[in-house]
């Protein structure tokens, strides 16, 4: 729906009381052109009936009125249906109009029939004559007046009356002068006659409305096809009324059908308005001036005919007439109602006006006001300085930004005002943007406060000389003194430590960049603090930064106020020193050592810190590249002594008794998850890669004295690389032997030490390298846990084990052995390990109750709840667990309640010293006979020896496994032992 808008004089009629609901059809300028062909047709009948005479004079004045009345009911009917398109006021003006067209039709028709009516004379003219005359002098105006349109307000409307008047009236005077008076001479002529004179009268007024409306409503709206067809229906009705009057006057009636075929030609233009869709496509109508003033100007036109003809009148004749003399006098009431009408618009026109200036002073006093309260306020101090140099304006944010009255500086020149250096530097700036019209640069400077401090500045020089309102240079200057001290602190935080305020690794490596690039010797310490992990885990991390803050000050007071001191990251430490060959750097660092020897304070407690230090000098580094030196290297992980014992799964038997250690010997990480090997890159000649170069030497030296028990340094030896090397190069081999499957599972059986039978085995990973042949387990699991290759591989071999698992049940008895996988730490963190274990078990179609998943005590140990959970989780599915290498860690007899294991496997370290050393047989049995109190069933490993054996089957152990029964051994062989159903 749209509505009308206001009217110019702000009025919202429209847009409160009219809608217009006609809704858009795209088919209805298609339904509009065939109803306008319909209403042609029937008009051209009517017309082609009576302008023929068929059927006599009778038959045309029959055909006529009720033509005329039948084109006037339908323009009620369309004014009725346009109408119901509206809401409001627009609804009832359209039901006024077609109303009174109705009524006017109605009395046309009782005028041209004289229908007889019993009783009356004159027929049906008497009832329907009035109310015929009432419908065109009263309801089409009221119609028209009611008709809202923004485009014309009540008072011009108004005044479009009194236009009409004016031409109606001294239309009528020029006609009584030239026609009328004539023909009133000759013959007799009632007080009738003159009331005819209504009729003309009414419509030309009625059409001089419609002629105001429609151009201010085109004009505005670019719409008005209605009025346009009812203002030309109206002209219509003019021309049959002045016909009618004509005919009275000579009295000739015969010709009354064809003058009212106009009535009912300007009856179907109605029609065809009311029914015209509103599209609102019609072009605004764009008039000259000239025509608008023009058409201003036709009322006092039309009057000046008037006044000509009366006084040619009067030349003519030697007198007045009555006729004239009110014509003339009414005419003069007109003119003084227009003027009146005029005058009410001027003074609401001025008022308006008068308003609107007032508005818009207020809104430019206020946009004032609001302009130097923002520059008062502002950040920026805004000077604008003349093409000459002085002064014109000064803001006064002056006074607040840089103490200054902006008084001082107004009618001076600027450069006179500031430093010399900042005069020139502002000079150049002015002459470089003078060239260029509203041209800007941006400069820093420093200005001088009034309180004497020194403040840096953005200065934005603009040339606006050529700006009528402004006819100068504009200088935004804004206060950068906190911009430049965040500035400071952000460059400060970027290359230095926050919690020790030491230097980070980017200074570090930059400084040491800038060492080697001046020449001389350059020596880098790295020190890395041992067992930090364990006061982190136990007194917690607030105890750890400040032991952290405190090593910091140790070390800054071990060396030169020219050396730097930096923190690489957790208990990592830098050293630079300037100056020192490898014999100097040694006594440093044995000085750093001796001086952390003395117990450290952490609240109440004293921490004793060791740590252990790699120094690496620039005479190490090579003097050229080549390309055997382009090898990736690692840096192994650090560890807090090398007796810490690493999480080791799936470890396979070594195969032979004589290399198999009791248990990998790897360095513990101080802080979960910080293993991550860092590929050393290729050396270079430029100042920063040998800066990283010696960083990584002196970070490898220190890893080397850490694995030799820490508490010690070591300098830098080219050797030390030769062990990153192989340790990438298996790394990368291992990660495409687990993407291209070139790994190999052995099974050692599990022997029930009651029977003798082989009930099951335990799965134990085995790479055949192609070039290095068997790749010991020792050496590449370690290497998967740290990658996290141990993820996928885990998956790997329980798929396997469990694929093969159910291979031997098909081929034997139909049910599985009992297979035992072991689970990785690292794997235990995934939160997905149950639901991987089951989709292997659905995948591979093992029984859960056949599969043993194994784990070492550590797990236990580690974020209990989490682990907790995950052990229900896996317990769930029905299937068994177990401890490994149980009695080597720190579980207790609450942790062994707690947790769901179902099996204890006692380390080869106890089995193997049975009968040797009294207290470790004993041991065992207390590990057997736990396992028994808790239900648990205990599984022995390594045993080699027939006393071994003995022992434990005297002990009551369960189950056994050693190279006394097998070696791991492939599946080939394995499954032969399981299917044949050998005894060992």
């Amino acid at each position: 729906m749209s509505e009308y808008p206001p009217d110019r004089g702000g009025h919202p009629e429209g847009r409160r009381m009219t809608v217009d609901t006609a809704v858009p059809d795209t088919r209805a300028a298609r339904r509009w052109a065939r109803q306008c062909v319909a209403v042609g047709v029937v008009l051209a009948v009517i017309v082609a009936l009576v302008a023929s005479g068929a059927g006599g004079p009778g038959t045309a004045h029959t055909v006529s009125s009720w033509g005329l009345l039948a084109m006037a009911g339908c323009a009620f009917a369309a004014c009725l249906w346009r109408s119901r398109g509206f809401t409001g006021r627009a609804r009832w003006a359209w039901t006024v109009i077609g109303t009174g067209l109705l009524l006017w039709g109605a009395g046309q028709f009782s005028w041209l029939t004289r229908w007889p009516v019993a009783g009356a004379p004159d027929g049906l003219f008497p009832v329907l004559g009035w109310p015929g005359v009432i419908g065109l002098a009263v309801l089409l105006p009221a119609g028209l007046l009611i008709l809202p349109t923004a485009s014309q307000p009540l008072v011009n409307r108004l005044r479009s009356i009194l236009d009409g008047l004016l031409i109606a009236v001294s239309l009528a005077l020029v006609a009584w002068v030239f026609v009328i008076d004539q023909q009133l001479e000759s013959s007799a002529h009632g007080p009738g006659f003159h009331r005819t004179l209504v009729f003309p009268l009414t419509d030309i007024v009625l059409a001089t409305m419609v002629a105001y409306m429609l151009p201010l409503q085109r004009r505005r709206h670019g719409c008005g096809a209605d009025l346009a067809f009812l203002g030309t229906g109206l002209a219509a009705f003019a021309v049959a009324d002045v016909g009618h009057v004509y005919l009275e006057l000579i009295r000739q009636y015969d010709s009354a059908p064809m003058v009212h075929l106009a009535s009912a030609t300007g009856y179907a233009l109605i029609v065809m308005g009311a029914l015209r869709p509103r599209d609102g496509e019609s072009a605004p109508l764009d008039l000259p001036p000239g025509v608008w003033n023009g058409a201003v100007l036709v009322p006092y036109l039309a009057v000046l005919a008037a006044l000509g003809s009366s006084v040619m009148f009067y030349a003519q004749t030697g007198q007045s007439h009555t006729f004239i003399a009110n014509t003339r006098s009414l005419l003069i009431l007109l003119i003084v109602g227009r003027q009146l009408l005029t005058q009410l618009e001027n003074r609401a026109l001025t008022r308006t006006l008068e308003s609107r200036v007032t508005e818009r002073t207020a809104e430019l006093n206020a946009r004032e006001q609001r302009f130097h309260a923002l520059i008062r306020h502002s950040s920026d101090v805004v000077t604008v300085i003349d093409a000459d140099g002085m002064i014109r304006y000064q803001s006064e944010s002056m006074r607040r930004v840089f103490g200054y009255p902006p008084e001082v500086f107004i009618g001076r020149r600027y450069t006179d005002l500031v430093d010399a250096e900042v005069a020139m530097r502002l000079a150049q700036a002015m002459r470089q943007v003078a060239a260029r019209p509203f041209a800007h640069v941006t400069l820093e400077v420093v200005h001088t406060h009034r309180d004497g401090g020194k403040r840096p500045s953005e200065v934005i020089i603009t040339n606006l000389v050529d700006d009528p309102h402004v006819a100068g240079f504009v200088l935004n200057t804004r206060d950068i003194s906190d911009r430049k001290e965040l500035q400071e602190q952000l460059m400060h935080e970027a290359y230095h430590d926050s919690l020790t305020q030491l230097a980070n690794r980017a200074l570090f490596r930059d400084r040491a960049g800038s060492a080697l690039s001046a020449g001389g010797e350059v020596t880098v310490l790295h020190l890395d603090l041992d067992g930090f992990k364990r006061v982190n885990d136990s007194l917690g991390h607030l105890a750890g930064d400040q032991l952290l803050v405190q090593v910091a000050d140790r070390l800054r007071g071990c060396v030169r106020d020219g050396d730097l001191v930096a923190r690489f990251g957790a208990d990592e430490f830098g050293v630079l020193l300037l100056g020192e060959d490898e014999s100097g750097a040694e006594r440093v660092a044995r000085r750093i050592l001796d001086d952390l020897e003395v117990p450290v304070s952490v609240g109440a407690r004293q921490i004793h810190v060791r740590a252990s230090i790699g120094l690496a000098g620039t005479g190490k580094l090579p003097e050229s590249d080549s390309p055997g030196d382009h090898a990736e290297q690692l840096m192994l992980p650090e560890s807090d002594s090398p007796g810490d014992r690493a999480e080791q799964p799936m470890l396979p038997e070594s195969d032979s008794p004589g290399d198999r250690p009791e248990q990998p010997m790897l360095p513990e990480s101080d802080s979960p998850g910080d293993l991550p090997e860092q590929p050393m890159l290729p050396e270079s000649d430029s100042p920063g890669d040998r800066a990283e170069q010696l960083m990584r030497n002196a970070d490898l030296a220190m890893h080397h004295a850490k694995a030799g028990g820490g508490g010690a340094d070591a300098c830098y030896r080219p050797r030390m690389r030769e062990g990153l090397v192989e340790r990438l190069e298996l790394e990368s081999d291992l990660r495409a032997a687990v993407e291209n499957g070139d790994l190999r599972l052995h099974y050692q059986p599990t022997v029930d030490l009651a029977t003798s039978e082989v009930i099951g085995f335990e799965a134990l990973v085995r790479w055949p390298h192609p070039a290095r042949g068997m790749i010991n387990p020792l050496d590449f699991i370690p290497i998967a846990e740290a990658t996290g290759l141990i993820v996928p591989l885990g998956r790997w071999v329980l798929h396997e084990a469990c694929r093969q698992a159910v291979e031997w049940a098909a081929a034997g008895d139909g049910r599985p052995p009992k297979m035992s996988v072991n689970v990785s730490v690292r794997q235990f963190d995934r939160a997905d390990l149950a639901e991987m274990v089951a989709a292997v078990l659905a995948e591979t179609g093992m029984p859960a109750d056949r599969l043993c998943l194994e784990m070492t005590e550590s797990v236990l140990m580690t974020d209990t709840e989490a682990n907790l959970e995950q052990l229900l989780r896996l317990k769930a599915l029905g299937l068994t667990l177990a401890i490994d290498d149980f009695g080597t860690g720190y579980s207790s007899l609450a942790y062994l309640r707690r947790f769901p294991v179902d099996t204890l496997k006692i380390d080869r370290s106890f089995v193997e010293r049975l009968g040797v050393i009294a207290d470790d047989t004993a041991l065992t049995d207390t590990i057997v006979r736990l396992g028994k109190s808790l239900g648990m069933a205990t599984v022995a490993e390594g045993i080699e020896e027939f006393g071994q054996l003995a022992a434990l089957r005297e002990m009551g152990c369960g189950y056994a496994q050693g190279y006394y029964f097998s070696r791991p051994v492939p599946a080939a062989e394995a499954g032969r032992l399981f299917l044949e159903g050998a005894t060992v």
